[in-house]
C-alpha cells in the first residue's frame, strides 16, 4: 500500500523536469503544462470517490482495480503518439492514482495494531516525502539518459508485481467479509461524486486557461465553466446536506458534512487545503527556478530540491513519533503550520542571482519540515477523531471519507495554487517585457514557460529575471495562506483529544459487530 502511494504521488511531479523535452518532441509546447494538469486533476477529483468505492466492492477489490488502471494507463502515455493522446493517457492515469493515493489512508489504520497508529502514520508520510524527493530527480535522470517516455513505462513491471502480491497476500478480515451486499449503484451518492467532480475540475479548469491566455477571462468559454462550477459548488452542499440529514437511503454522502462540521475535523480539512497551496507551488515551480534562473540541467534542478523534501520525510516521522502514546496532533499541526508560514516568507525573499545562495536551503529546510509534520499530523487527527466511538457505528465509513477528501483538499489546494502562480507570472511578463519580446513570443511564453528555450541568450536572460521576481511574489502570497492555515490550526486543539488506545479498541469492536 505504501508502494502505491510512493508510486502515486512521483506521478505528481516527476514530470516537471520533463516538459520542455515533452514539448519538443511533439513540437507543442503550448499544451504541455496540461500533462501535468490532466493527471492533478483526476487524481485529485476521485479520491473521495475511490474512498467510498472501497465500502462497497471492498478494500482488495479497489486496491487492484486502481493499480491495474495506473499500470495500464501508465503504460498507455509511455507509448503514446500525440500530445493529446498523452494529456488524455494521464488523465485517466490519474484515476488509479487517485486511489492508489487515498486507499492506504483507509487501509493502514484498520491492519495496524493501535499501537503503530503513530508509526504507519511516520510511514505514510515518509512514502509521501521521499515520492516528492524521487520525481523531480528521477524525471530529470530519465530525461539526461533516455526517453520523457520511461518516465511513465518503468510504472508497469512494478505494477504487474504490486498486484501479484495483493491477491495472494491480502489477510483475510472480518469487516471485508460482513460488507453489505446492496447494489453498488444504492450505495454510491454518484449525484454527489459527479457535482464535486464537476465543480473541482471546472474551477482548475478556467482558473489556469484564462491564467494562461489561452482564453480570455471574459471569453464564453471561460465564464460558462466558473458559471457551471459555482452551481455545482452550490448544489453539491445542499445535496450532501439534504442526503446527510433528511434521507435514509442505504446511499451516504460522498463527502462527510457532519464531520466536517465539527472540531478538529473542519480545521484540519482546511488546513490541509490551505497548506497544498504553498506546497505544490514549491513542488513544481522550484525546480523550474532552478533550471531558468539557475541554469540547472533537469538533473541538479532535482536534486536541489532534495534537503526540503528529505527533511519534510523527517517532518512527517516526527508527526507520528509524537502522537504515538498520546494523541499531540493538535499540538504537530500548529507547530508545522508555523514552520510552513516561516519557510514560505523566507521563500519570497530569495535573491534573483544566477548561483545559488546557501540560505535558500535553509529555507528549503523550514519549510519542508512544517508541510511534512503537518500534513501525516492532519491524516492522524482526522483518523482519531472519526471513529465509531466519536461518530457512532452506523457512520463508521465517514472516518474513510473524511480521510478521502484530506486528499482531494491537499491536491485541490495545490492546482489552484499553480493556477494562480501562472496568473502571476503573466502578469508580470506582460508588465515587464512588452517592449522586449514581440507579440507572438510573449503570447507562446504566457501560454508556457518552457518556450523560454527557444529565445536567444539575452532575451533569457531577461525572462529568468521576470521568473525571479514572480517567484518571490508567488511565496508571499504563499505566506499569507500560510497565516491564515495557522489560525485555522489553532481550531484543532482540544483538551481531551481522542486517547489513540481507546480509538482502536473500539475501531475493532465496530468492525466484529459489522
Amino acid at each position: 500500500m505504501c508502494l502505491g502511494l510512493f508510486l502515486s504521488t512521483v506521478e505528481t511531479s516527476i514530470t516537471a523536469t520533463a516538459l520542455v523535452s515533452i514539448g519538443h518532441y511533439f513540437n507543442n509546447s503550448i499544451m504541455t503544462t496540461w500533462v501535468v494538469l490532466g493527471y492533478l486533476l483526476s487524481y485529485m477529483g476521485f479520491s473521495v470517490i475511490v474512498a467510498r468505492l472501497s465500502d462497497v466492492i471492498s478494500r482488495k477489490s479497489a486496491a487492484i482495480l486502481c493499480w491495474v488502471l495506473f499500470a495500464g494507463f501508465s503504460l498507455a502515455s509511455g507509448l503514446a503518439q500525440s500530445l493529446r493522446q498523452l494529456i488524455a493517457f494521464r488523465t485517466i492515469q490519474g484515476i488509479g492514482g487517485s486511489g492508489l493515493f487515498s486507499l492506504p489512508l483507509i487501509i493502514l489504520p484498520e491492519l495496524a495494531p493501535k499501537r503503530l497508529w503513530g508509526l504507519m502514520s511516520s510511514f505514510m508520510g515518509v512514502s509521501l516525502a521521499c515520492s516528492y524527493i524521487v520525481g523531480p530527480v528521477l524525471g530529470g535522470l530519465i530525461v539526461q539518459r533516455t526517453s520523457w517516455r520511461w518516465i511513465y513505462l518503468f510504472n508497469a513491471p512494478i505494477a504487474v508485481m504490486a498486484v501479484a502480491v495483493l491477491a495472494v497476500a491480502w489477510p483475510t478480515h472480518s469487516k471485508e467479509q460482513t460488507r453489505k451486499r446492496d447494489p453498488i449503484f444504492a450505495q454510491i451518492d454518484i449525484p454527489g461524486a459527479l457535482l464535486l467532480l464537476v465543480a473541482s475540475v471546472l474551477l482548475v479548469f478556467a482558473l489556469q486557461e484564462a491564467g494562461a491566455l489561452r482564453f480570455n477571462w471574459n471569453s464564453s468559454i471561460i465564464i460558462t465553466a466558473l458559471s457551471i462550477s459555482g452551481i455545482s459548488w452550490v448544489a453539491f452542499i445542499a445535496w450532501i446536506s439534504w442526503l446527510s440529514f433528511k434521507t435514509k437511503l442505504h446511499a451516504k454522502p460522498i463527502f462527510p458534512i457532519l464531520a466536517v462540521l465539527r472540531r478538529p475535523t473542519g480545521p484540519a480539512l482546511l488546513i490541509t487545503f490551505l497548506t497544498g497551496f504553498p506546497f505544490f507551488v514549491v513542488i513544481i515551480n522550484l525546480p523550474l527556478r532552478f533550471q531558468i534562473v539557475n541554469g540547472d540541467n533537469p538533473i541538479m534542478a532535482g536534486v536541489h530540491l532534495i534537503p526540503m523534501l528529505g527533511i519534510s520525510a523527517f517532518g512527517s516521522t516526527i508527526g507520528g513519533i509524537l502522537s504515538s502514546r498520546k494523541n499531540l496532533t493538535s499540538y504537530s499541526v500548529i507547530i508545522g503550520s508555523c514552520f510552513v508560514l516561516l519557510g514560505s516568507g523566507l521563500l519570497s525573499t530569495v535573491s534573483h542571482s544566477a548561483s545559488i545562495s546557501p540560505s535558500q536551503y535553509v529555507y528549503q529546510l523550514i519549510f519542508g519540515f512544517g508541510t511534512g509534520i503537518s500534513f501525516s499530523s492532519s491524516v492522524l487527527m482526522t483518523t482519531l477523531s472519526n471513529t465509531p466511538d466519536k461518530i457512532g457505528e452506523k457512520n463508521f465509513n465517514v472516518q474513510h471519507s473524511c480521510n478521502g477528501a484530506l486528499g482531494q483538499a491537499r491536491v485541490l489546494g495545490g492546482t489552484i495554487g499553480l493556477a494562480i502562480a501562472t496568473i502571476i507570472f503573466n502578469h508580470n511578463i506582460a508588465a515587464d517585457l512588452s517592449g522586449t519580446l514581440s507579440p507572438k513570443q510573449l503570447l507562446q511564453l504566457q501560454q508556457s514557460i518552457t518556450t523560454i528555450f527557444d529565445l536567444d541568450p539575452s532575451q533569457q536572460v531577461k525572462v529568468a529575471v521576470v521568473f525571479a521576481n514572480s517567484f518571490n511574489i508567488q511565496m508571499r502570497n504563499c505566506m499569507y495562506l500560510s497565516a491564515a492555515a495557522l489560525v485555522v490550526a489553532l481550531f484543532t486543539w482540544q483538551r481531551n483529544p481522542a486517547s489513540i488506545a481507546d480509538s482502536r479498541s473500539q475501531l475493532d469492536i465496530a468492525g466484529e459487530t459489522r
